[in-house]
């Protein structure tokens, strides 16, 4: 197992903002945030508040609640205007799949229709703050358009 490291934060709320100070963070721990991902902690920090959502447009993310995705979570395709959502499988903190996602054979179906002529189609992939501002809450997971060339 990694090791774990705690921090304390101050933080204030105004109107729809929270802003998250960091008092003294050693080089010790500054090290440590950047190791596991969270190197956005290492300067004062502005999250707005949206709903469920906290959005930080400075580091391009969006941080959402745990329990609304907790059992499954769906990566959309949006192909031709129409949509189709495909299970993903749920990792437990060691990175393996707790769980077998079901396959969508109506999405499956209809990228082997188009799997030929797949030239004629921009794709284009969102993920995180782009996914969650485009499409909403529930896509914060990602979307990946697939569009007719005209």
């Amino acid at each position: 197992m990694s090791r774990q490291f705690r921090l304390t934060f101050n933080y204030k709320t105004e109107n729809r903002t929270l802003k998250i100070y960091n008092s003294n963070i050693s080089q010790q721990d500054s090290i440590a945030l950047t190791n596991n991902g969270f190197r956005q902690f290492l300067t004062n920090l502005v999250l707005i508040i949206e709903g469920k959502a906290l959005t930080d447009n400075s580091n391009n993310l969006v941080y959402v609640r745990f329990n609304d995705f907790k059992k499954k979570y769906y990566l959309t395709y949006l192909i031709d205007d129409k949509i189709y959502k495909q299970e993903t499988g749920l990792s437990d903190a060691y990175g393996l799949i707790k769980n077998n996602p079901k396959d969508n054979k109506i999405l499956q179906d209809k990228l082997a229709s188009i799997k030929d002529d797949l030239k004629n189609y921009s794709i284009k992939i969102y993920k995180g703050l782009d996914a969650y501002k485009r499409f909403g809450y529930k896509n914060v997971f990602g979307v990946i358009e697939l569009k007719r060339k005209e």
